[in-house]
């Protein structure tokens, strides 16, 4: 993620968001489609633009694109016109780009540029050899790129031994404390001390979306639902083309009980990534809250055509017919789930919650009395009420 400064519609946001998504997919006519929708062109749009078709293979067309993309934000599609020139084997203009690219801020790590399948020609001409690739890296860029290295190896310790050392030197170099703050979650889930390094980080840099997001994931990890939110608001301003945050904002807006904000939020992510099982589950919890069964029951029923067999997604929709007076579908839904995990408690619990309001209570008690027997509490109320 880069740092970007909104000027888009909420419309021409989407259409970016479809575009880029379209493109990732490999789906180029439709990415194509959707970003030359877009009414008010800028940088962003201009790349993507840029991007699809030199995937069609119309280079000078591409290049137009990347140097209006330019134009607009220096360097911002330097790496993207190496990859163009790379094609056409145009290697005096590669060079060019690349130098230029290695010197500004959107620069990639040396190992992506070294091992880049596009420039294995390049790499092999006499101007790669003329290329010294490490006048362009400073001892902080190799030090973190080591860390990176022994973090994919699963030597963690070693990483944060090699950031550690890094911060010694250099306490004001965010970029440190941002891969200190992900790769002590993956040691040992020290939540509290990767918020402290990520708040270090934006003390240096306020407005870099990559650590807007993590510290405002972590948050939300840690259940303060506020300031989660607070974060996710503040990372879409930086980037609102990051599509993942979209969700997160409404998982935030969710657990705020804000929930037009969080509708608003799912469905624009859904509209874009219409298959995603845990937005469309999040979308289902969010109009239960609410209070319409109806709506919650339709995003949860989409959610089990893509995956039959997430059991959280079946209790969900289980519960939503409950509350929808629809107790046969309910109980379909908790047999489902139960073929899936027979020793889970609460399923058994809901079960019998389904009967009971059928007034079938002698089943109900079975499956009350097969919940408690696995501990589900709640279980016991109705047991001492319903079941004497």
């Amino acid at each position: 993620m880069m740092l970007f400064k909104p000027s888009f519609s909420q419309g021409d946001v989407s259409f970016i968001l479809k575009a880029e998504f379209a493109y990732n997919q490999e789906q180029y006519n439709d990415a194509w489609l959707f970003i030359d929708s877009v009414k008010e062109a800028n940088f962003y749009s201009d790349n993507i633009k840029g991007k699809i078709l030199l995937k069609q293979n119309k280079i000078d067309k591409a290049l137009t694109q990347f140097h209006k993309s330019n134009k607009d934000k220096e360097h911002y599609s330097d790496f993207d016109i190496v990859m163009a020139y790379a094609q056409k084997k145009n290697y005096d203009s590669l060079t060019i780009y690349l130098k230029r690219h290695l010197s500004s801020n959107y620069k990639e790590m040396s190992n992506v540029i070294e091992s880049n399948a596009s420039l294995n020609d390049y790499r092999a001409s006499e101007y790669w050899s003329k290329l010294n690739l490490k006048d362009f890296y400073t001892k902080e860029d190799e030090a973190i790129e080591r860390a990176i290295f022994y973090k994919n190896k699963k030597e963690i310790s070693l990483a944060l031994d090699i950031l550690d050392d890094l911060l010694i030197n250099n306490k004001s170099f965010a970029e440190a404390y941002y891969y200190r703050a992900k790769f002590i979650i993956l040691l040992n889930n020290d939540y509290k001390y990767a918020i402290d390094d990520l708040k270090k980080a934006i003390k240096i840099d306020k407005t870099n979306p990559d650590y807007l997001f993590l510290i405002a994931e972590f948050y939300l990890h840690e259940r303060k639902y506020k300031k989660a939110l607070d974060f996710y608001k503040k990372a879409n301003i930086s980037d609102p083309y990051y599509l993942d945050n979209y969700e997160r904002l409404a998982e935030a807006n969710y657990r705020m009980n804000e929930y037009e904000e969080a509708i608003r939020n799912i469905n624009l992510f859904l509209n874009v990534n219409y298959r995603n099982v845990d937005a469309l589950k999040l979308a289902g919890q969010i109009y239960y809250d609410k209070g319409d069964y109806k709506k919650s029951i339709a995003y949860l029923t989409q959610a089990t055509y893509i995956n039959c067999r997430r059991i959280d997604v079946l209790v969900a929709r289980g519960k939503s017919y409950l509350e929808n007076d629809e107790y046969q579908r309910a109980g379909m839904d908790f047999n489902i789930a139960l073929d899936l995990d027979s020793k889970n408690g609460e399923l058994w619990y809901l079960k019998g919650l389904a009967f009971m309001y059928q007034d079938k209570m002698k089943q109900a008690c079975k499956y009350f009395t097969k919940a408690s027997y696995l501990n589900y509490y709640k279980a016991e109320e109705y047991l001492l009420k319903e079941c004497q």
